[in-house]
């Protein structure tokens, strides 16, 4: 009997050291990974990280966020690094990384500035991550810095409450660049604290971009949850010229969590030509329907 409970320790003994190993391994590869000097690659390490029950990898992440400040040339400072970077660190949920973010973000947003297009075009000027006027971009891995210090923003939402984060997003609620205040209004939504309604439908009073707008009306909608002149003013977004704010109204849609939606998202559909916004409103209608009670 000795003998076979020693024969079962030692089994289990081996049994974890092995798993520790692979564990061990599998961290230090995608450490390694992130110093990629492919984008690509980088991504790839950090989707491996935001995927795993484990934090273990938090901090790798983050110190991709951060990048290589004191060389700025480095392809460690791409903005798509920092897009997903940020993207899984709101993902994993680890308060310890809300003011590495802070810093990253005050001192990455210093490089925007507002696009000078008097209306804005889904065919915006961006051929490249230099570009520090719009979000929109061509390919996959142009992210740019509006579009990672707008995932910053966003993943300040998602992590832990905290005052100084909260601060941040109001602030940047009035940030001179439209994308940067939609990204905050999604903020502000993903804390889900009541008090940012009057933050966000005061700001909402002085938007004069449509896109801003209607973000801004996503994030009321979705904390507030009723079907007022806020939801009304995002069935009139519906029927935009613009497919963008059509696509964005149709999202803001299932945050009121009311099949009420459900008729409007219907007609949208059946005269909607753009296939990219057809298929979010196809998908926004099946979660629609979903908060329906059955009859």
């Amino acid at each position: 009997m000795f003998f076979y409970l020693l024969w079962i320790l030692s089994f289990l003994t081996i049994f974890t050291t092995t798993i520790t190993s692979e564990s061990n391994e599998f961290y230090l590869e995608q450490k390694n990974r992130l110093l990629d000097s492919d984008p690509k690659v980088v991504r790839d390490a950090i989707d491996r990280l935001a995927f795993v029950r484990s934090s273990r990898g938090v901090r790798d992440i983050l110190q991709a966020l951060e990048g290589a400040p004191n060389f700025p040339d480095s392809p460690l400072n791409s903005p798509a690094i920092k897009f997903y970077a940020a993207q899984a660190l709101g993902k994993k949920g680890e308060s310890i990384v809300i003011s590495p973010i802070i810093e990253v973000y005050k001192r990455d947003c210093n490089k925007i500035t507002e696009r000078t297009l008097s209306k804005r075009k889904l065919t915006d000027p961006v051929s490249d991550s230099k570009n520090t006027k719009s979000p929109y971009f061509y390919g996959e891995g142009e992210h740019n810095i509006v579009l990672a210090c707008g995932e910053m923003l966003r993943a300040l939402g998602e992590l832990p409450y905290r005052e100084d984060s909260f601060t941040v997003l109001k602030a940047a609620l009035e940030f001179p660049n439209f994308y940067i205040r939609s990204s905050a209004a999604d903020g502000l939504y993903y804390t889900e604290r009541k008090e940012s309604i009057s933050l966000l439908t005061n700001q909402l009073g002085k938007e004069t971009d449509s896109y801003a707008k209607v973000m801004i009306l996503s994030a009321i909608l979705g904390l507030e949850r009723l079907p007022n002149a806020n939801f009304r003013q995002i069935l009139e977004y519906l029927q935009s010229k613009d497919p963008e704010i059509r696509k964005k109204s149709s999202m803001a849609l299932t945050r009121l969590r009311l099949g009420i939606a459900a008729p409007y998202l219907k007609k949208a559909i059946e005269i909607e030509n753009e296939p990219d916004v057809l298929q979010q409103m196809q998908e926004d209608y099946s979660r629609i329907t979903a908060f329906q009670p059955p009859g």
